[in-house]
């Protein structure tokens, strides 16, 4: 079995990952892999090859170069004259598939009754799912930019995840969604909404029936429980976790800290003010099965 990379929480059988702490029980599910770790760090772990380092984190985005991908593979890409666009030549395209003029999309798996508008770029690996809609100029599946620095230049980490874009989604203009990194996938629940201008970072996972309205910006590994709206220019940073259903994030409002009930959240930082019933300006009611 080849090697490849992965994420810590991911790592399994062939793989390869990085951890730069000391606590055994952060590790303990591995097994069958390469753990690249800090000096003198003296893990037991039955089965996985040690490779000691100054850095982990730097060693592993070194080794990410090796596994690169062509998430384009613009040789493949033909011109596709029924939808005016550049489609891979895998491309996998449903029944009832609309795609407007100007797109770019790779080597895909885009199912039935998907509508894409003009001059939007999907790349490789991707999956668009039953019914979505991603409105014009939306970038699907983009590059993360994650780097470290080796003391005379950055050392950036191939992003080499995808996608997965479930049924029913409405994805606006000017979105971005980034891909996930290693061995992750950016998944974005079904029925969720994402506004214009809004970003998505890599290895989000967004639940079922979110909205996100305009211009909302979620950094890496951001985790949205089912039925959370987060209002126009709100930020979530990374690794945040929304864990409860009625969660509402009022406009511009930053949250650095995971949330684990529901309930109206403003400011900067985000804090609670209220609950979250009744009807809010702008909020929509969802009939929860």
């Amino acid at each position: 079995m080849s090697k490849h990379l992965s994420i810590l929480k991911n790592a399994g059988d062939s793989s390869i990952t990085y951890y730069v702490g000391d606590e055994i029980n952060h590790i303990s599910h591995l097994k069958n892999c390469t753990l690249i770790c800090k000096k003198n760090t003296n893990f037991d772990l039955e089965n996985v090859e040690l490779i000691e380092v100054e850095d982990p984190q730097l060693e592993f985005y070194k080794i990410s170069k090796k596994f690169k991908k062509d998430y384009l593979e613009n040789d493949k890409l033909i011109f596709n004259e029924k939808y005016k666009s550049y489609i891979h030549s895998e491309c996998k395209i449903g029944k009832n598939v609309l795609i407007g003029p100007g797109c770019v999309i790779g080597k895909c798996d885009i199912k039935d009754g998907v509508t894409i508008h003009s001059n939007v770029t999907i790349y490789s690996e991707s999956v668009i799912g039953e019914n979505v809609i991603i409105e014009a100029n939306t970038v699907i599946g983009s590059t993360g930019v994650m780097w470290v620095w080796d003391g005379n230049e950055r050392i950036y980490l191939e992003q080499l995840g995808n996608v997965v874009i479930n049924k029913n989604c409405r994805i606006g203009s000017l979105v971005e969604i980034v891909r996930g990194s290693a061995n992750e996938s950016t998944i974005i629940g079904e029925n969720t909404c994402i506004a214009h201008g809004s970003l998505i970072g890599h290895g989000c996972n967004i639940g079922k029936y979110v909205h996100l309205a305009n211009g909302v910006k979620l950094g890496g590994s951001v985790v949205i429980s089912d039925y959370n709206f987060l209002g126009s220019g709100s930020i979530i940073s990374p690794g945040v976790k929304l864990m409860n259903t009625d969660i509402i994030i009022g406009s511009g409002s930053t949250v650095i800290k995971d949330i684990n009930e529901n309930g109206v959240f403003v400011g900067t930082p985000a804090k609670w003010i209220k609950e979250s019933g009744g009807k809010l300006s702008g909020v929509p009611q969802w009939k929860k099965n």
